[in-house]
């Protein structure tokens, strides 16, 4: 196996403005820039509470078959894609290390969703779709993700063998992004667009209770990441089309936007606060891309500003 150096840029630390709070209470982190070294882009999924991170490349060009990496303790692995498929896409790792999944695509171009652990794939479908997609697993083993039923989207779980559907009330199409280990998710739908192309909105779903993640004054949002002490973050869009990263403590939101991106996304936060996400340089459609790591100063992060479960504040939909 070839290992490769982990390789950090532009290192800085930035104050978060929080919309509705003091901003001497802002958040403040770090921020390095996620790069496997010789790679056209680099795209960051997800980080757990060891520090380690997946994600992929292409091999080559930018629209050339993808490579899968585990970064640990700053050195890139490559993660060998599903036997005989024709692409992979490594996307989540728990918590505590171990257990991976994603989607593989076969000779048809058909997607399916898979679990890798202790170096084995076991491949899995959503009952009648046409495509499934894991997106991220919790240390006990449930899988939420996102499946295609020919006309539509839709979130799901994968608990003990069993598949739930996750839709929220009303959602015409919906994704599940995120589950941790208390089994609350975060995620986003549309109630316009079963394509989820336009229209998004966030959503928080915990003990069987969906309630709205809506970044103020977006045109769209999305909840991608959720910690154990209920704090998440993901991505809006704003009023001119530009795509911001966003963490929301307890309901308080604050934009979390990697420095100098012309735009970026929050996709994942772990148990000491750090955020995973991508960011974006001025190239068109989204060609240049990188991973970023937010890390809080030390002594700024503060646990109990999680969301708790209560859902203050949270308006449920129905």
């Amino acid at each position: 196996m070839t290992c490769r150096t982990l390789t950090l840029v532009s290192a800085m630390s930035v104050f978060l403005t929080a919309i509705s709070a003091n901003p001497s209470q802002a958040q403040q982190y770090v921020f390095r820039s996620v790069d496997v070294p010789g790679a056209a882009y680099t795209s960051a999924q997800c980080n757990n509470n060891l520090g380690q991170i997946v994600g992929f490349n292409p091999t080559a060009g930018f629209s050339s078959p993808n490579e899968n990496f585990l970064l640990s303790l700053g050195v890139f692995e490559p993660v060998h894609g599903y036997p005989g498929g024709e692409s992979t896409l490594l996307i989540a790792v728990n918590p505590s290390g171990g257990k991976m999944v994603g989607s593989w695509t076969d000779k048809t171009g058909s997607e399916h969703g898979f679990l890798l652990f202790k170096k084995k794939y076991t491949s899995f479908d959503y009952p009648g779709a046409v495509w499934t997609e894991a997106i991220d697993i919790n240390d006990s083993g449930d899988i939420v993700g996102t499946y295609f039923d020919v006309t539509a989207a839709h979130g799901f779980k994968l608990q003990s063998g069993t598949f739930t559907n996750l839709d929220p009330p009303g959602a015409v199409g919906s994704f599940a992004e995120t589950i941790n280990n208390s089994g609350a998710v975060v995620g986003y739908y549309s109630l316009t667009d079963p394509l989820l192309n336009s229209g998004l909105q966030g959503y928080f779903l915990n003990e069987g209770s969906f309630t709205s993640v809506n970044y103020p004054g977006a045109a769209q949002t999305a909840a991608s990441g959720l910690n154990s002490s209920g704090q998440i973050v993901g991505w809006y869009v704003d009023n001119s089309g530009i795509y911001h990263g966003f963490s929301d403590f307890s309901g308080t939101f604050a934009t979390v936007d990697y420095p100098g991106a012309a735009n970026s996304e929050a996709i994942e936060i772990n148990d000491a606060g750090q955020i995973l996400g991508d960011w974006y340089g001025p190239a068109p459609d989204f060609a240049d891309q990188h991973g970023y790591l937010a890390t809080p100063l030390p002594g700024t992060h503060d646990a109990e500003r999680g969301n708790g479960f209560a859902q203050k504040g949270r308006v449920p939909l129905r």
